[in-house]
């Protein structure tokens, strides 16, 4: 029963990551491919679910507390040697200032009842029951910034990875055209058309251009391995980023950037708000303690004793007992606890409160310099996209004045280097606006919008 139970609870989540994985290994992911994976498949989602679930229960518990309470006992008793007592003989004839041994009871006795029991005023109860439902909605927070921090992390490991991508197809490129120098250089030397010194800063230049490559795999390795990690995918499946994903976001990420916020929205600052009313509801709970108690009871029993075992032969007398009562507790001295703990309490919602200050003040401070961040990013980015199309002109020129004979092989090895500068300076820049631009969102607490309006 219990496999049958488990099989039914796994093995949908078991289809399901085989066939994200059969996918993914079909198609180039989007960052939202990505997420989406992570709905299903990052433990830190997974926990914070289980944690509403708990909280959703605790509900029901603490609720409960304040329902009819009704319980079922029962005894059943072996008298094996009955208890002695003794009597004055002269209560049956005999010797005054005598005593007479006399045994009471039977060898078997059973006895079975229901007792009910209902608050009907207790405020220590009716506050748990709310403070239950505000740390459901507290749980409910933390799930959101669960969320919120694994969007944040897949959307910096995912852009590092792409941006990664780029510069190795760039480098990739200049590979190749560094490597048909190469030849050409080579082949010029080997007719005698050339000096071994113009081979030798050729080939510099390309095994720079190599090493530089291979760096750039190990990087874009790694990076893809924290991107699963975050993802909560195994290390050792296959990821394939899609292509396009960066030109056509491109777009997205330099407009409509700085504008209002409300400080609401973010989901720190709602944390801190409902603390401060847990804190209040803590207050009032220390504030009930001073006040009374009511209940209801109600019992009904039924006894039997017999000499023998014959409780289930019809015929044969059972006694019954029952009664209702009201129960009423009122508090009148403990040593000055509660007062002590009400003050406790008190001062822990002033803290509370001024935590609230000093997290606005924060958010506000963190959003101001991430704007900075993002706007120094974005006045960057232009330049360096632009030295970067002017350094591919030069050096492609280059390539043909050398292929031409018109150009020295000092020209070819420093319009190349500069070129890499060109492309390593461009994609840092790059990386910086798109993670510049996620820190804001985060910040501001528009991180998922955002992500939902890319392409």
């Amino acid at each position: 029963m219990k496999s049958s139970i488990l099989l039914r609870n796994v093995l949908p989540l078991i289809v399901t990551t085989v066939a994200f994985l059969s996918s993914f290994a079909q198609q180039r992911l989007t960052l939202k491919d990505c997420l989406g994976y992570a709905t299903a498949n990052n433990h830190e989602l997974i926990v914070a679910g289980y944690n509403v679930v708990i909280a959703n229960k605790k509900v029901t518990e603490q609720t409960g507390n304040y329902l009819p309470q009704v319980n079922a006992t029962g005894t059943f008793d072996d008298n094996l040697a009955l208890s002695t007592q003794l009597l004055p003989a002269e209560m049956t004839g005999g010797t005054p200032g005598t005593y007479i041994p006399v045994k009471f009871g039977t060898k078997y006795s059973v006895n079975g009842g229901l007792s009910v029991t209902q608050k009907i005023f207790d405020a220590g109860t009716l506050l748990q029951i709310k403070t239950a439902r505000l740390n459901q909605g507290i749980l409910k927070l933390d799930q959101q910034q669960t969320d919120l921090n694994v969007a944040y992390n897949i959307s910096l490991s995912f852009y590092q990875s792409l941006v990664i991508q780029m510069q190795l197809e760039g480098l990739k490129s200049t590979l190749v055209s560094s490597e048909k120098s190469l030849n050409s250089i080579d082949l010029k030397f080997k007719n005698g058309m050339a000096k071994k010194v113009d081979v030798d800063k050729i080939k510099v230049s390309y095994n720079n251009t190599k090493s530089q490559l291979e760096q750039a795999k190990l990087n874009y390795a790694q990076s893809l391995n924290l991107l699963k990690y975050n993802m909560g995918m195994p290390i050792d499946s296959g990821l394939v980023l899609a292509e396009s994903s960066a030109s056509e976001e491109y777009e997205v990420f330099i407009r409509d950037a700085i504008g209002k916020f409300r400080i609401e929205d973010n989901i720190d600052y709602q944390l801190k708000k409902s603390n401060v009313a847990v804190m209040k509801l803590d207050r009032n709970s220390k504030r009930s303690a001073f006040y009374p108690t009511l209940s209801f009871y109600g019992n009904y029993n039924q006894n039997a004793m017999r000499q023998e075992f014959t409780f289930f032969r019809s015929g044969n007398a059972w006694y019954p007992s029952s009664g209702i009562g009201l129960k009423l507790s009122i508090p009148i001295f403990d040593g000055f606890q509660r007062t002590s703990r009400l003050s406790q309490s008190e001062l822990g919602m002033k803290i509370a409160r001024e935590n609230v200050l000093t997290a606005e003040q924060s958010i506000r401070l963190e959003i101001s310099n991430d704007e900075v961040q993002y706007k120094n990013a974005l006045d960057n980015i232009e330049r360096e996209m632009e030295n970067l199309e002017l350094a591919k002109g030069v050096y492609v020129e280059t390539q043909q004045e050398y292929q031409q004979g018109t150009c020295s092989t000092v020209d070819v090895v420093q319009s190349e280097s500069s070129y890499l500068v060109a492309q390593s300076t461009y994609y840092n820049k790059l990386l910086k606006l798109y993670l510049a631009r996620i820190d804001l969102e985060k910040s501001k607490g528009s991180l998922l919008s955002f992500i939902n309006n890319l392409k």
